[in-house]
């Protein structure tokens, strides 16, 4: 599954788009609300960390034949989230790092709308039938309950507490 064929997945509400260089600007943003980076990290990131995190997510399609799509609603073309599996090796150690690591985020006037569960089915759908690897892994910071409540929802079940720089973050597992 290398290669620069990144597949556009449509739901009935949204597109899960290619990461293109036109759409970095709009990405910018959506990380840059606090109510995306609350739970991730609990601060903005700066331009250049967020260009980095653009190139590699790029990278991971080319080489490992996932990463992450940008999301586009279907009726404004406007973009309201990210969502997919983000190869960021995080050295949460056996049952974890040795997977794909699922990962949404939606701006705000999109939460609580189901978004993230109509999307991150559409994506879990294509990595099942992928056949990139038999189970997939998330982490959540344990505060962040309708995140918590979605990996549920999504077939995720908690694996155990872990650190990553200095929070405390549940891990999950799901089996394809």
């Amino acid at each position: 599954m290398r290669g620069w064929m990144i597949p556009e997945i449509e739901t009935e509400r949204m597109v899960l788009v290619s990461p293109a260089r036109a759409d970095f600007e709009a990405l910018a943003r959506l990380w840059s609300l606090p109510e995306v980076y609350r739970f991730i990290g609990g601060e903005a990131r700066p331009k250049s960390q967020l260009w980095g995190a653009f190139l590699a997510n790029i990278g991971a399609w080319t080489e490992m034949g996932y990463g992450m799509w940008p999301v586009k609603r279907r009726d404004t073309g406007a973009l309201i989230g990210q969502v997919g599996f983000p190869c960021a090796m995080r050295g949460h150690g056996a049952g974890f790092d040795e997977y794909p690591e699922a990962g949404w985020l939606f701006e705000g006037r999109a939460q609580g709308q189901g978004f993230a569960y109509e999307a991150m089915q559409a994506a879990l759908t294509w990595f099942d039938g992928a056949g990139l690897a038999d189970r997939c892994v998330c982490m959540i910071d344990p505060q962040n309950t309708p995140s918590m409540r979605l990996a549920g929802k999504l077939g995720f079940a908690k694996t155990r507490l872990s650190m990553f720089e200095g929070d405390e973050l549940q891990l999950f597992a799901r089996q394809v």
